[in-house]
């Protein structure tokens, strides 16, 4: 429970212990009980007290505005109560109290509806006609001091255009209107389809960023098997060389870049790679071929001496 809510319902006991073990209260007694409740320091809370049998005794019955005032100070609004004609009159404290409850409404999705958003409900003007209030300083006097009451979270914003107090939370005091439950209802249910439509898509993106993984590793774990299987071949190639005599061909085949492997993995890098493989294949012939015609040089070579030498034995 709420330690604002708590408060006030403890402030709210002596008058509801006194309201049922009275017996057989007499009206003005009741109308008494409910001044002092409505006037006490910490009481906002009086739902307790208005569903008495004392209380309700009133009703039909020359007081039975004060069990109507206990309402308004229940559910209702300083506009209601102006609204209202033949009720008591209030004094400072209990019509500070009453604008306090009222800016409490005003700030809830239970505020009575006239074709205004609750953001529209809490600019400046409005709260000025809402709670008739004489100039712009009271109304930041009343929200100020309800601040440091515990009943609400708020700032005042008067330069904005148009100025207007951003209410973020309010303490739960303010008690439910006589079939208010199908709009409490709705709200309910309005909450419950955003929250289950957020879910879905948490959930939806936790499942796309598990299969992105999933593709990248996959990705990396083949692009890692092609570079082992290249490193192998190569050490493979040049131990082969090593061992038959031959010159190290190093560099003729050359390990595969990482955009070759990924195309390779892809399929498009299948014809680049059949390619690679011919060029390869033609500078290793032609190294061969120029080592080659370089021996059939030296042969030549010597021969040419060995005919001149054989011709000069045969001029002597």
């Amino acid at each position: 429970m709420d330690q604002s809510q708590s408060k006030a319902l403890a402030a709210i006991q002596p008058f509801v212990h006194l309201a049922t073990t009275t017996k057989s209260p007499s009206p003005r007694f009741v109308a008494e009980l409910i001044k002092g409740a409505i006037s006490a320091p910490g009481t906002y809370v009086f739902t307790e007290l208005l569903q008495t049998p004392a209380c309700q005794s009133l009703r039909g019955t020359e007081l039975q505005s004060w069990l109507t005032l206990l309402e308004v100070f229940s559910w209702g609004t300083y506009a209601e109560y102006k609204g209202m004609p033949g009720l008591p009159e209030l004094d400072e404290p209990q019509t500070l109290k009453l604008r306090q409850l009222s800016l409490l409404t005003l700030a809830s999705p239970f505020a009575p509806s006239d074709g205004t958003t609750v953001t529209d409900a809490l600019t400046y003007p409005s709260l000025l006609q809402s709670l008739s209030l004489p100039d712009a300083a009271s109304l930041e006097s009343l929200v100020t001091q309800s601040i440091y009451s515990g009943l609400l979270t708020a700032r005042l914003s008067p330069t904005s255009s148009p100025p207007v107090v951003n209410i973020t939370s309010v303490a739960p005091l303010r008690d439910l209107r006589p079939q208010s439950l199908p709009a409490l209802l709705q709200i309910l249910q309005t909450w419950e389809s955003r929250c289950t439509s957020v879910v879905s898509e948490m959930e939806a993106q936790i499942s796309s960023i598990r299969q992105t993984a999933a593709q990248r590793n996959t990705t990396q774990r083949k692009r890692q098997e092609v570079v082992d299987a290249a490193v192998l071949s190569e050490k493979a190639l040049d131990n082969g060389e090593s061992k038959s005599g031959g010159r190290p061909t190093r560099g003729v085949h050359r390990l595969p870049s990482k955009r070759d492997i990924d195309q390779q993995m892809e399929g498009e890098g299948e014809d680049l790679s059949d390619d690679d493989g011919r060029m390869d294949l033609d500078e290793g012939l032609g190294d061969v071929g120029h080592h080659g015609g370089g021996g059939r040089g030296g042969h030549g070579a010597g021969g040419s001496r060995g005919a001149k030498r054989n011709r000069g034995r045969a001029t002597k």
